[in-house]
């Protein structure tokens, strides 16, 4: 391709591998950067080159350089404890983390997009070779009761509260009080506690991106591993943002949540809030 190699930045999960395979298809040259200890498909194992992201100059950096990428992608589950469990950064990256105003997970992605672009790389949009990812507006399952409506309503607007503050994209509600709110854990764990703590079971599950979301990080996704946390703490509600949080193969992620007995929600957001809740009645999109 014309524009030089496009690199992957992979975290955990089927995404980078899914965007590698769509990239391949469309004739580019693809470099896989994986970070994860996730198995490697072996039809995608030549073209991973493993890093370390504690060493970012050392390891991130001098890779991309030498397999002359020129556009990245950075795709998949990146937990950022990784900060916390007595990491051996390079003198560089140090320098780097002190440089920032704070270790919030959009600064952390917005300084290290910077430092790209000064060695000619350009950081693309996540759904970048993902294709078809977003739910429609509508609900997907069973029709929901007055009182999951509120707690939907009250939840979104709370996970959009969190996710400003850049605390996490997901909350868990019951009763129209907010059980859990996810932080560093992520997301999966954040959905069994809050689960847990909820005993009487039934809690709603809210996840959000901020207002006019960089698309290049961290848009919030969801699949199979969100619906198995909400089955195991028995949460039955799931809400989404429509056009912001990414669907990992939506069929079958479908059909698994109406097999589990969970609906989902996938709402639009406005200046002036989420979707009137009692048009949630109206927007089927499963035939329940």
């Amino acid at each position: 391709m014309s524009d030089g190699a496009l690199g992957i930045l992979a975290g955990r999960g089927e995404l980078p591998w899914m965007v590698a395979e769509n990239a391949i298809r469309a004739g580019e040259e693809v470099h896989i950067f994986p970070f994860t200890e996730d198995p490697i498909p072996s039809h995608l194992q030549s073209h991973c080159t493993p890093v370390v992201l504690t060493r970012m100059y050392a390891s991130v950096f001098a890779s991309l350089k030498k397999k002359q990428v020129r556009r990245l992608i950075s795709i998949g589950k990146a937990s950022k404890d990784i900060l916390y469990k007595n990491p051996r950064f390079d003198a560089r990256t140090l320098l780097l983390l002190a440089r920032m105003e704070n270790l919030n997970d959009y600064t952390i992605f917005k300084h290290i997009a910077r430092e790209l672009d000064k060695i000619g790389i350009t950081v693309l949009d996540q759904t970048t070779y993902l294709g078809d990812c977003f739910l429609e507006e509508g609900r997907y399952g069973k029709k929901l009761k007055d009182k999951q409506i509120e707690d939907v309503s009250y939840g979104m607007m709370y996970a959009r509260e969190m996710n400003r503050l850049d605390i996490g994209q997901t909350v868990v509600v019951g009763q129209r009080s907010v059980i859990a709110v996810e932080c560093v854990e992520g997301t999966d764990q954040c959905i069994r506690r809050g689960g847990a703590l909820y005993a009487r079971g039934g809690a709603v599950v809210c996840k959000v991106a901020k207002r006019n979301h960089d698309r290049r990080f961290d848009i919030p996704v969801t699949g199979e591993s969100t619906l198995r946390s909400m089955q195991e703490s028995r949460c039955h509600v799931l809400a989404i943002e429509a056009g912001a949080t990414i669907v990992v193969n939506k069929s079958e992620f479908l059909k698994s949540a109406k097999q589990k007995g969970i609906t989902v929600i996938s709402l639009h957001e406005s200046e002036q809030g989420f979707t009137d809740m009692k048009k949630l009645r109206k927007l089927n999109r499963s035939g329940a």
